[in-house]
């Protein structure tokens, strides 16, 4: 999700540094903390294990722009302090279909295991932090839990109200993240909120309320996540525990799975030629298309970091002309996100009529051009032209496709992937609805390139990604299927 929101601030009132009204230093209200979420238990925490189930909606990922569908995010968390292993499951579900995936790590190395593709592979991160960070920041005790180590880096911002009640403000460190503030009430040292800032997306929000316990030690039932002030996560289900055993095959690599193939090495920006015409250039999860066409030079896929991707094509190619177009694929943020680079550039967007006021806001492109295509479009004539259909599937509602005829070659986003070298791609709902899509303009294609990998598919793959499709729920007896 690439979507640019505005920034909130909070206004504080700020007591002498170091000191909360009642004179505690940070050591005494740090202590305060510990003891209100169970003091020794808390201390001596041996691991935990945090199970939420959320309802999300998709800001900026929906099927239509004037529609805010509701998806179902499920993790399940379990780290065992002691011995520095973690296991990290998520489900999805969402009218794409069920996505469910775990990373297991002993702190040294770390397997992902993809479930729904049967198969299992290094991950690429074995840092407990940077794969669980995100459900620990959503437990207060384990915020506390931090707090308690971090006591020496800790600072007292203040106090502030919060729901009518006298909070105290501490900043603390937390890895591979920013830094959090939390808002500690005052009267009872639990902590009802913490916020923090992220570059892109402003202030975050986690609020904490309707609070139980295991073992000791109380942690909110209630755990709601805003993005600058919008819901982002809001919680059906909550349960931890603190200080528990778990078995050693939660740490394994269940039997049934086969191991992955290799990966595409997509680290560094590349330019594969696919024609003298033709180049798809990007890095990591996101690439563009760029057609030199008797209309000039036209592109496609348009998520952040365009300006990168345009540069190099122009370093590899020579062509330095003016970009004519940038065709966007469809609404969604992390598709727009490039766009003010594309438009800087000197390219008309083109895309379909009800799109427009979403891109123009989420893409930060208010005064640019655009050339509008419903159904079908066709820009230059002759060898080297570029059509554009538009198509609808459960992805997107209306969704622009391009096909080089002379290239017999289409590009889209989404859809259809794999980050493997060969095999056959896992295909979900929408890669379904697009292949029926593509079935029915019965256009004459041999070759897809994507927009969030490197690979080069055929034909033949998307055909036989699809025929291998079986609509699948939980895929496993795994916490995140109840």
């Amino acid at each position: 999700m690439k979507t640019v929101f505005r920034i909130l601030t909070i206004s504080i009132s700020i007591s002498v540094a170091g000191l909360s009204a009642a004179g505690e230093t940070e050591d005494e209200l740090i202590d305060k903390v510990v003891a209100a979420y169970g003091g020794d238990a808390l201390i001596n925490l041996s691991s935990f294990s945090i199970d939420k189930k959320f309802l999300s909606p998709t800001l900026g990922q929906s099927h239509t722009p004037d529609l805010e569908e509701i998806n179902l995010n499920v993790q399940y968390l379990v780290v065992d302090i002691e011995s520095g292993s973690a296991r990290y499951e998520t489900l999805f579900d969402n009218r794409g279909g069920v996505f469910q995936n775990a990373t297991i790590t002993d702190g040294e190395t770390a397997t992902t295991i993809n479930y729904q593709a049967g198969t299992y592979g290094s991950a690429a991160q074995a840092d407990v932090y940077a794969l669980g960070g995100g459900p620990m920041r959503t437990s207060d005790p384990i915020l506390a839990y931090e707090l308690n180590k971090a006591r020496d880096t800790a600072e007292h911002m203040g106090e502030a109200s919060y729901m009518n009640r006298t909070h105290e403000l501490i900043s603390m460190p937390f890895p591979s993240s920013p830094d959090l503030t939390l808002w500690v009430d005052q009267e009872t040292g639990l902590i009802s909120k913490m916020t923090r800032m992220n570059p892109q997306f402003g202030q975050l929000d986690y609020v904490f309320k309707d609070r139980t316990e295991d073992n000791g030690i109380p942690y909110a039932i209630s755990t709601n996540f805003f993005i600058a002030g919008k819901p982002n996560l809001i919680t059906v289900r909550n349960e931890n525990t603190f200080n528990r055993s778990f078995p050693d095959s939660l740490f394994e690599v269940p039997d049934g799975l086969s191991e992955e193939g290799e990966r595409i090495d997509t680290s560094e920006m590349n330019a594969t030629e696919l024609s003298d015409n033709v180049y798809h250039v990007g890095q990591g999860g996101t690439f563009s298309i760029f057609i030199n066409s008797p209309a000039g030079l036209i592109a496609a896929g348009g998520s952040a970091g365009f300006a990168q991707r345009l540069d190099h094509y122009r370093n590899e190619t020579g062509n330095y002309q003016p970009l004519s177009y940038q065709v966007v694929t469809h609404h969604h943020s992390d598709h727009v996100a490039g766009l003010a680079d594309a438009v800087a550039a000197g390219a008309t967007l083109v895309t379909v009529d009800s799109n427009v006021e979403t891109i123009r806001r989420d893409g930060g492109v208010p005064d640019a051009e655009f050339l509008l295509a419903s159904g079908r479009l066709t820009l230059g004539q002759g060898d080297g032209r570029v059509e554009l259909y538009e198509v609808s599937t459960t992805h997107a509602a209306r969704f622009l496709v391009t096909y080089v005829p002379e290239e017999k070659l289409i590009f889209m986003a989404d859809h259809f992937n794999s980050p493997y070298v060969t095999g056959t791609p896992t295909a979900n709902i929408n890669t379904v609805t697009m292949w029926e899509a593509l079935e029915a303009l019965d256009l004459d294609f041999d070759r897809i390139a994507v927009s969030h990998g490197a690979r080069i598919f055929s034909r033949n793959d998307m055909r036989d990604s699809v025929a291998d499709f079986e609509p699948v729920g939980c895929m496993a007896d795994r916490p995140v299927c109840q």
